[in-house]
């Protein structure tokens, strides 16, 4: 990290408070740490700009939509503003100190459109338990049910706090098949972002993947031949955030993008 850079993140870090600014989408305010959620103003509109772009176009006013793992709501309070009043949002966060600010944003949603999104302070997994959960304390945006996750790592080393260590924490896991189990209303859309442990969580959602065929993104951090066949087995197109198609498992190297999208055919 060069001495400029580690030089303002230092800075940023000794004068952080908590603020708010207006989301690049909604309108709306959107409340953020101006060190622990630095991302969110300094990348402003063009943070994963290409993904948003993709949300816009595939989430319809009405839909329902699923988010695992929102951090502190940048994607959940967008969500909430493309499916509208007559939509429904769920919203899975474990970590306490990120939910205080995606609930606080969900609150500042214009025309109280807080009103139709349901936050869930669990886990979603393969299995109905308790687990240890990995908390980044930069961020928040790298906690995960893996030990040792690879992104805390790399965000660490490119921090303002290279020092810091992971805090351990026991959260409620549950599957979203048994979230879903006797639900009259599934989800249109999907969003998995959850630090390596993706396959887990598809693992215990397939029964209703399969009687669903919702459209799906999923960062993918781990697993990705296992979760690029159990897709492709059921007639999914899997695409890039440019909305490349990657045809095959084979491509996916050459056309891979941090955001994957899977839309049933």
């Amino acid at each position: 990290m060069g001495l400029l850079r580690k030089t303002v993140l230092k800075i940023i870090k000794a004068t952080a408070f908590d603020t708010t600014i207006k989301h690049h989408y909604t309108g709306s305010k959107f409340s953020l740490n101006t060190y622990h959620h630095k991302g969110y103003w300094y990348h402003g509109a063009n943070r994963e700009a290409n993904t948003i772009k993709i949300f816009q176009s595939w989430i319809k006013p009405g839909d329902y939509a699923l988010e695992i793992g929102a951090h502190i709501g940048y994607f959940s309070t967008l969500y909430a503003y493309l499916v509208g009043k007559n939509g429904k949002v769920d919203v899975f966060e474990p970590s306490e100190k990120n939910a205080k600010y995606l609930e606080k944003n969900i609150k500042l949603l214009k025309d109280n459109l807080g009103e139709i999104v349901t936050v869930v302070k669990k886990g979603a997994g393969d299995v109905n338990e308790k687990l240890t959960f990995y908390i980044d304390p930069i961020s928040g945006q790298n906690n995960s049910f893996v030990p040792e996750f690879e992104g805390f790592i790399d965000s660490r080393e490119n921090s303002a706090d290279k020092s810091v260590q992971i805090i351990e924490e026991t959260v409620e896991v549950i599957t979203l098949d048994s979230y879903f189990a006797g639900a009259d209303r599934l989800p249109d859309f999907v969003k998995i972002d959850v630090e390596g442990f993706e396959w887990n969580v598809v693992q215990g959602f397939k029964d209703t993947i399969v009687k669903q065929k919702p459209a799906m993104m999923i960062e993918i951090q781990a697993d990705a031949d296992k979760i690029f066949d159990f897709f492709y087995s059921l007639g999914y197109t899997v695409y890039n955030d440019r909305l490349e198609e990657i045809k095959a498992f084979s491509e996916y190297k050459a056309k891979k993008t941090p955001n994957i999208f899977f839309k049933h055919n």
